[in-house]
């Protein structure tokens, strides 16, 4: 898809909202929609496993009338043309949609290896969407899945995918995927470092580092990479950072899971806000709290 959504104003404001796992309900969509974002992103994992818990998210999600991108988890291996439909439902769309599942007709739609642009005051950004259903680590994953529904077979064409995306891009690049790059430690509690296996490790994707480089190589300018998939909390108690900056790009991930939760005696819901001027851009952790 190419599609270009523009700033209501002087400034672009996207929401973006970590995986689900199924805390995501009504008052979300309220709450979410009275802040009047120009785009959401979510990083995707919509259910908690199961195709009917996706599904019933998807349902959710579609009840909003902002423009929304929805990036696919690796919990999120139900059938991709369901899904898409879902997330249409509400605009009365009931075609089965292409390969990535995008219709330029609804308001929320499936995302994946496809460029989206946005304008703020004459600023040109290209969102590029990277590889839908990634669970991290050096092999690419559900790999009969991805080869029937996205034609891709390996890591290595899927870098060169994204690569092609960036080529075909205007303007500065941030972008958008399930799980983060690899390159940005190893350590438990690193951005996306493993915390579920002996050791460690750097549980990023390579594709998506490689895609980076590439578009700095090009002499394009990265502002930011957004993603999920690696909770905050880790499974030893500590806390991964939720931003970090690397080589003059921003590295975000959104994934506090759960997103509802209890702090200092309330209940809060949370996503993560970027606002983009003609000068720069800037994230800011959000906290609603649990009704208004």
């Amino acid at each position: 898809m190419n599609e270009t959504i523009p700033a209501d104003g002087d400034v672009f404001r996207m929401g973006i909202v970590g995986d689900l796992h199924t805390h995501w309900d009504e008052t979300d969509v309220r709450q979410i929609a009275a802040r009047g974002y120009d785009l959401l992103f979510f990083t995707g994992d919509l259910g908690g496993g199961t195709p009917d818990s996706c599904i019933r998210m998807a349902r959710l999600i579609a009840r909003l009338r902002q423009r929304a991108l929805v990036m696919p988890g690796n919990n999120d291996t139900v059938d991709i043309e369901r899904l898409a439909v879902e997330l249409n439902h509400q605009q009365g769309l009931n075609e089965i949609l292409a390969i990535t599942g995008q219709s330029a007709a609804g308001a929320v739609s499936l995302c994946g290896y496809s460029h989206h642009r946005i304008v703020v005051q004459g600023r040109e950004i290209s969102l590029i969407a990277g590889r839908p259903h990634s669970m991290g680590g050096p092999e690419l994953t559900f790999p009969d899945y991805m080869a029937q529904t996205y034609g891709i077979n390996s890591l290595a064409e899927s870098e060169s995918r994204l690569r092609a995306l960036v080529d075909g891009a205007a303007g500065e690049i941030i972008f958008l995927a399930h799980n983060g790059p690899v390159g940005l430690g190893g350590e438990p509690a690193d951005i996306w470092g493993c915390d579920f296996k002996p050791g460690g490790g750097d549980w990023g994707d390579t594709d998506l580092a490689a895609a980076v480089d590439y578009a700095r190589a090009q002499g394009r300018t990265v502002l930011a990479v957004i993603a999920g998939h690696m909770h905050l909390r880790t499974r030893q108690g500590e806390e991964r950072p939720w931003q970090r900056q690397h080589d003059e790009v921003v590295y975000v991930n959104a994934a506090r899971v759960p997103r509802i939760y209890s702090t200092g005696g309330d209940v809060v819901r949370h996503h993560v806000e970027l606002r983009i001027t003609a000068d720069g851009l800037e994230f800011v952790e959000v906290l609603l709290p649990q009704s208004d």
